[in-house]
């Protein structure tokens, strides 16, 4: 099932929940504007606000692209101050002449709240609902498609027990230190995805977030973060 039965997670103080939400424009153009080649993963040139706040850009072609206008942060915007952003965004970049085609509106829980104690013997949530979103992405798509696989591998068992299906695992750990973070400083975003994007390979931070590194390598992409607040998050959990 990928239905949340409860809303425990957003009330829940022992872990920190934000909300990934936007609001993205699918564009077009009548010349060629963009090269589709070419994919901004987070530009943080827009205003912050307090907050952590980016556009991510995909084009589809030499005309076509998507304008999302991403927020992590405790609470939802009005629609207008989405599509306000995004205006400013596209003025800024020259883009003035084109039409809306498409439009498209999220929020995504980023929270380490354990959903998997929900499963039961014979019953197995996935998706948000199972925990598979990461907590300090967002992203659930890739992370299905590797849990669903490892549903396979599980449902081949003798005596199948969903209640045994999640195994906690390193990632979980920092997620749940990078959500603290956010949680009590939030205007902090901006600094540490520029440090770690500044200071390390890109392609060794996507497979971080992809949850395919080595220690080692975790160790640098830590080491490339903003110290002084994980190391207090950090502090509180070894205290408690």
């Amino acid at each position: 099932s990928s239905v949340l039965l409860d809303k425990e997670y957003q009330n829940s103080t022992k872990y920190p929940l934000l909300n990934q939400h936007f609001i993205g424009w699918f564009v077009e153009t009548e010349d060629s504007f963009f090269d589709s080649e070419k994919v901004t993963f987070m530009d943080f040139s827009v205003e912050q606000n307090g907050n952590t706040r980016f556009m991510y850009v995909l084009p589809f072609s030499k005309n076509k692209a998507l304008f999302e206008y991403t927020l992590f942060s405790k609470k939802i915007l009005s629609e207008k101050e989405y599509e306000d952003e995004i205006i400013l965004y596209l003025n800024k970049i020259g883009l003035k002449d084109y039409s809306i085609f498409k439009k498209e509106q999220g929020n995504i829980p980023m929270t380490v709240f354990p959903f998997w104690n929900k499963n039961k013997k014979r019953v197995l949530f996935i998706g948000s609902a199972g925990g598979w979103t990461k907590a300090s992405t967002g992203y659930t798509f890739k992370n299905s498609v590797r849990k669903a696989s490892e549903v396979v591998s599980f449902l081949k068992q003798e005596n199948v027990d969903f209640r045994k299906f999640h195994k906690w695992n390193k990632y979980n750990f920092y997620d749940s230190l990078f959500i603290d973070v956010l949680f009590q400083n939030n205007h902090l975003g901006k600094e540490v995805f520029s440090s770690m994007f500044t200071k390390v390979n890109p392609s060794l931070i996507l497979r971080f977030l992809d949850e395919n590194t080595t220690l080692f390598e975790d160790f640098k992409i830590i080491m490339a973060c903003p110290k002084l607040p994980f190391l207090k998050v950090l502090l509180k959990k070894i205290i408690k």
